[in-house]
C-alpha cells in the first residue's frame, strides 16, 4: 500500500532563539537556497518557507516524518552556522493538525510580537508565492496556505484585534518617545531603508511630534519619494556616517547582509538607534558608544508585553477562529490520509469484479455486445453502491481520531497490503 502523507513544522521564532541565530537564517532565507536544499531531500515531497524578522519557518509534506526532521534539523544547523545540538533546542515541531493550527495562529498574527500585527499576513502570501513559484507546493500544502490565509483574513474581519494598526513599527516610535520624551519634538531622525517598515516607522514618529525626517537608500528615487511623504530630505548611503552623526534618532531597517552602521560611525551623544533588520544593520558594538541607546527587535518584546493585555478579549475571539479553521483542515488532512487505503480497496474489488467477469465470459455466447455493456455498467453500479458507506465511513471515523486503527483493520481484514 502506498504510505500516507505527513505535514510537518520544523522551525524557530523570537520566542525561541535569540536574534543572534534568527538573523543568520533570515539572511539565508531570503534567498531560495533553504527551500531548495530542503525539497531536494528525498524524504521531501512539498516544502514551503516562512521567514520573517520574527521566525524562520518549514512546513513540509512526505511519507517519513523523522526523516523529514532530520533533514530540517540538518539544513537550519547549517544556514545558523552551528551544531545540529546547539540548534535542536531552539526549534519547535509541530505534526499534522498542530502544524496547522500554529500556522493559522501566526496568520491571525497571534503569534506576533506585536499580538494583531496586519504584515505578517502579506509575508505569508509572499512565500507561498514563491514556493508556487518554484514548484515546491503540492495538495496538502497548497490546502494548508488557502486555509491560513483564510484564516488570517477572518481574524482581521471578524474581530478587533488588529484595529489600531500596531506593528513592530508602531512599538518602536514608541520605545524612541519614551526615551527621548519632550526631547522628540523637533528632532532630526535618519530613516535607513525605504520599504514599508521603514514607511511605518517614519509615519509613526512625525505622528508623535515635529520631527525632520531624513532617508537613506540605494535607490535614491524610492528614498525621494518616502521623504516627500514627510516633507523630509535625501542623503546618499555614501554620507550614512555623516547623517548618523546630524541625527538624534536613527531607524534601520534594511536587507543588508553585512552592518551598514558600526561603531566608528557613532560619535557620543544622546541618540536613540532602533535596529528593525534581521539581519541586523547595526553593529551591537555601537551600544557601548556613551550616550547611545541601541534596541533591536528583541528588545521591543518588553513593550509589547505592556500592549498585550489590551487585546485579550479580540484574541479570545481569534483563537476561536483558529480554532474552527484548524478543526475543518483537520477533517480534511484525515480523509485525505485515508485515501491510498480507499483506493487500493476500491482496486482490489474491481479486479474481481473484472475477473468474474472474464470468467464467465464463455457462457454467455447469447449475450449480444450491448446486453454486456448493461452487465459491465450493472456490476461497475453494485460495486459503487456496495464500496460507497464503507468509504464515507472510513473518513467521517478518521475525522473523528486520527489515530483510530481503522485503515489497518480494513487492510488486515481483506489483505490489501500482501501480494
Amino acid at each position: 500500500m502506498p504510505e500516507p502523507v505527513h505535514l510537518l513544522l520544523v522551525g524557530t521564532s523570537h520566542r525561541h532563539a535569540p536574534i543572534a541565530v534568527r538573523e543568520q537564517l533570515a539572511a539565508q532565507a531570503h534567498g531560495r537556497r533553504l527551500i531548495e536544499s530542503v525539497i531536494a531531500e528525498d524524504a521531501v515531497i512539498e516544502a514551503v518557507g516562512l521567514s520573517t524578522c520574527n521566525r524562520c519557518e518549514l512546513y513540509m509534506v512526505g511519507a517519513d516524518p523523522a526523516a523529514m526532521q532530520e533533514a530540517a534539523v540538518r539544513r537550519l544547523a547549517e544556514y545558523a552556522h552551528r551544531s545540529e545540538e546547539e540548534v535542536v533546542p531552539l526549534l519547535y515541531v509541530r505534526e499534522g493538525a498542530e502544524a496547522a493550527g500554529h500556522l493559522f495562529e501566526v496568520a491571525g498574527g497571534l503569534d506576533s510580537l506585536v499580538p494583531g500585527e496586519a504584515q505578517i499576513l502579506a509575508q505569508i502570501r509572499e512565500a507561498y508565492a514563491s514556493a508556487l513559484e518554484m514548484g515546491s507546493t503540492g495538495t496538502v500544502s497548497n490546502r494548508l496556505f488557502h486555509e491560513a490565509l483564510e484564516a488570517g483574513k477572518r481574524v482581521r474581519h471578524e474581530t478587533a484585534i488588529g484595529r489600531s494598526n500596531a506593528s513592530v513599527a508602531s512599538v518602536a516610535a514608541e520605545l524612541v518617545r519614551d526615551t527621548l520624551g519632550e526631547g522628540l519634538d523637533g528632532a532630526s531622525v535618519l530613516i535607513v531603508g525605504a520599504g514599508k517598515v521603514a514607511e511605518l516607522v517614519a509615519q509613526n514618529l512625525s505622528s508623535r511630534g515635529g520631527v525632520r525626517i531624513v532617508v537613506a537608500n540605494r535607490s535614491r528615487e524610492r528614498a525621494a519619494a518616502l521623504a516627500e511623504r514627510f516633507d523630509g530630505e535625501v542623503v546618499a548611503l555614501d554620507d550614512l556616517s555623516r547623517a548618523v552623526a546630524a541625527a538624534d534618532v536613527v531607524v534601520s531597517s534594511t536587507l543588508s547582509d553585512e552592518y551598514l552602521i558600526r561603531a566608528a560611525d557613532v560619535p557620543p551623544g544622546r541618540r536613540v538607534m532602533v535596529d528593525l533588520a534581521l539581519p541586523r544593520d547595526i553593529d551591537p558594538a555601537v551600544a557601548a558608544v556613551e550616550g547611545v541607546t541601541l534596541v533591536n527587535l528583541d528588545d521591543l518584546e518588553e513593550t509589547v508585553l505592556r500592549n498585550i493585555g489590551l487585546r485579550r478579549v479580540e484574541a479570545e475571539q481569534a483563537y476561536a477562529i483558529v480554532a474552527e479553521q484548524t478543526a475543518e483542515f483537520r477533517r480534511w488532512l484525515a480523509a485525505l490520509e485515508v485515501v491510498p487505503a480507499i483506493r487500493q480497496l476500491r482496486a482490489f474489488a474491481e479486479q474481481i469484479r473484472r475477473d468474474e467477469l472474464a470468467r464467465m465470459d464463455g457462457r454467455w455466447e447469447s449475450l449480444s455486445e450491448a446486453d454486456r455493456e448493461r452487465l459491465d455498467q450493472l456490476t461497475q453500479s453494485m460495486l459503487n453502491k456496495l464500496l460507497h458507506r464503507p468509504t464515507v465511513r472510513l473518513k467521517e471515523l478518521a475525522a473523528e481520531n486520527a489515530d483510530a486503527p481503522h485503515v489497518e483493520t480494513m487492510t488486515e481484514l481483506f489483505g490489501l497490503g500482501r501480494r
